[in-house]
């Protein structure tokens, strides 16, 4: 799980505007739940609940605190079903995949000016 901060004086809209854009800029299928919830799925195609504890797609969950303003980046696929045979490769690739894209919201927040 991942917590960024955010500024006081930036509206919901803007950061999640501004995280949309991000996720969907790299491929990643956006489904925003309500105004301060979504869910991104890498592939462009969604990532069931189901299918996250076998799936090798990257599935992240995006919450909003306005009050305390924090963004929260949460993994929630975890690749278990291909531990056995990929010996934790595919938990290596999918914790990868979710770190470059902390990164990139983190850097174009602070593009944006709103952290």
């Amino acid at each position: 799980m991942a917590r960024i901060d955010f500024r006081p004086d930036a509206t919901v809209e803007q950061v999640m505007r501004t995280v949309r854009e991000t996720f969907q800029s790299r491929d990643y299928l956006w489904e925003q739940t309500d105004a301060e919830n979504a869910v991104a799925s890498e592939g462009g195609k969604p990532v069931r609940t189901a299918a996250l504890p076998v799936s090798q797609r990257v599935r992240v969950s995006i919450t909003i605190n306005a009050k305390k303003h924090k963004l929260t980046l949460t993994l929630e696929s975890i690749g278990a079903a291909y531990s056995a045979a990929g010996g934790g490769w595919f938990y290596i690739q999918l914790a990868s995949s979710y770190r470059k894209m902390v990164k990139a919201v983190r850097e174009d927040l602070a593009a944006a000016a709103l952290r």
